[in-house]
This record gives structure tokens, C-alpha cells and sequence, in this order.
């Protein structure tokens, strides 16, 4: 439980969704009766406001332009979150990004703060692979759409393999993408085990794989919480990339294990 009796659970923010006829304004409820200094209040004001930026949007013509645009919203949107979070974000390893080339953005995931601290961090445009319930709020998943995301229902295997096919198309046509291979978010010094399938996109689209080590966010938003802690200090390290046309057979079958070794000893080096 945290100091307000919520349960520490991802699951309440689906709960919240799905019980309610408006999630926005439903979210926007819990929020201003958790979060006393009114930080989440004002997160999800800065999100709401990205309509504004929509009519401009429609006037471009050309896909390249539009794409541009799109990106620049994202990223402005999420440094704006790190600013009414009055966060110290830290990037480490940009200069080991392979330059022209999509790539798959392997990142553990500790917190619903994750999404727009990674946009702030990458210097490349990148979709999310993301639970399918982001695809019923209103406004930030028009933007999610917009950049390439791929919406992924969990538990539904049809759904899971249209979604798997979905990324390697993706990926094959010069899109990256950022995936939690985790599944869900996972709060401690460790990683919860990582699920193969969606790592193996990248292996079938025959681009590199990025791990990503995200720490700090969890102190930041709790999972279950609607509530900000500001003034942490959030470090986003990029690992080495994996290039998978250089791997042999074994080494393909088993990408899901040596991206949890890596990101697991990346990890590991602050807790330390």
C-alpha cells in the first residue's frame, strides 16, 4: 500500500479505464484527491493540452513533414513532464546508437513515468509497444497512433500474433520501436523474466537491438500511484547494440536471455 491506502498495483490504472465512460477525466478525479502537491494534476493538463496542437497537424500534406511534427510534440510534451516533475535526467551511451538504421529499443519497466522520460532521452523518433487499454484514452493515444505505436491485448494469442507481425513489418520498414519485454511493471533491484516474442521481431526484421536501462522513474510515480514524488535524480543508459544479422542460430533462439543479462548487469551497477 502506499501513504494514501492505494494499492501498489498496475492493474488500479485498468481498472480506473475501464470502469469509467470518460478515462481522462476519471484519471483526472483520483489524481487531484492523491496527489496533495497537484504535479499528476498538472501531467495530465500538459497532455490534455497537446489538442491544441492538432489543427496545425491536419494542414500538413506531406507524410515526411507530418512525421517531423509528430515527434516534436512528443518530445516536447515529455520534457515538459520532466519539468513539472522537476526531474534530473541523466542519458548515458546516445553516442552508441547506430546512425540511419530503425532498431528495436529493448528497456526495463519500473514505472508509468517510463513513456515520456524515454521520449525526453531518445534522440531518434521510436514507436512504443504498448497494452491495449493506452488505445482507449482519448488524446494521448492519437499521438501513440500517430508515431507508429503498436497496441498490444494481452492475454488474447490472436491478438498478441497480429500485433508480433504488426512489429516486424514495422521494423522492416525503417520504424523503431520501444518495447517492455517485462510485460509489466516491475519495482526492485532485479528484472522480471523477459517474454521472447516481441524481442524476435528484431531478429526476423534483421535490425539491431538497443537494451535500455531505465532507473530511478520508480521513485518518481510508484506503480498503482496517481501521485509524483519530483526533485529525483533518473538515469536512461543505452547499452550497446546488438546487431542480430551477426548472430549465429543459438544466439537468436536465445536473445530474450543475453538482452536480461545485459540490462540486468546495467541495472545492477547503481544498486551497487
Amino acid at each position: 500500500m502506499d501513504d494514501c491506502g492505494q494499492p501498489l498495483d498496475e492493474t488500479r490504472y485498468a481498472q480506473i479505464v475501464e470502469e469509467s465512460r470518460n478515462p481522462p477525466l476519471a484519471i483526472l478525479a483520483e489524481s487531484i484527491r492523491e496527489d496533495h502537491r497537484l504535479l499528476m494534476p498538472r501531467v495530465l493538463r500538459a497532455t490534455f493540452r497537446t489538442i491544441l496542437w492538432i489543427p496545425y497537424l491536419c494542414m500538413i500534406k506531406t507524410r515526411a513533414t507530418r512525421e517531423r511534427y509528430v515527434f516534436a510534440v512528443l518530445r516536447y510534451w515529455a520534457r515538459q513532464i520532466c519539468l513539472i516533475c522537476r526531474l534530473r535526467l541523466m542519458v548515458v551511451g546516445q553516442d552508441r546508437l547506430p546512425v540511419g538504421r530503425a532498431c528495436l529499443f529493448v528497456s526495463n519497466h519500473v514505472s508509468p513515468a517510463d513513456i515520456p522520460v524515454l521520449y525526453a532521452a531518445l534522440p531518434v523518433r521510436a514507436g512504443f509497444v504498448a497494452n491495449s487499454l493506452f488505445s482507449r484514452i482519448p488524446i494521448f493515444s492519437y499521438w501513440m497512433r500517430l508515431s507508429g505505436a503498436v497496441f498490444v491485448e494481452q492475454g488474447n494469442p490472436k491478438e498478441e500474433l497480429s500485433a508480433f507481425r504488426t512489429m516486424v513489418a514495422r521494423l522492416k520498414g525503417g520504424k523503431s520501436l520501444i518495447l517492455f519485454p517485462e510485460g509489466y511493471i516491475h519495482q526492485g533491484k532485479g528484472l522480471a523474466k523477459f517474454k521472447r516474442g516481441g524481442i524476435y521481431s528484431a531478429v526476423l526484421a534483421q535490425v539491431p537491438v538497443v537494451p535500455v536501462c531505465l532507473v530511478g522513474t520508480e521513485k518518481v510515480v510508484r506503480t498503482g500511484s496517481l501521485r509524483i514524488s519530483p526533485h529525483r535524480e533518473v538515469v536512461v543508459e543505452f547499452g550497446e547494440p546488438i546487431d542480430t544479422e551477426k548472430l549465429d542460430r543459438e544466439e537468436q533462439k536465445n536473445i530474450d536471455g543475453i538482452l536480461y543479462d545485459r540490462i540486468g548487469a546495467m541495472k545492477m551497477r547503481y544498486y551497487n
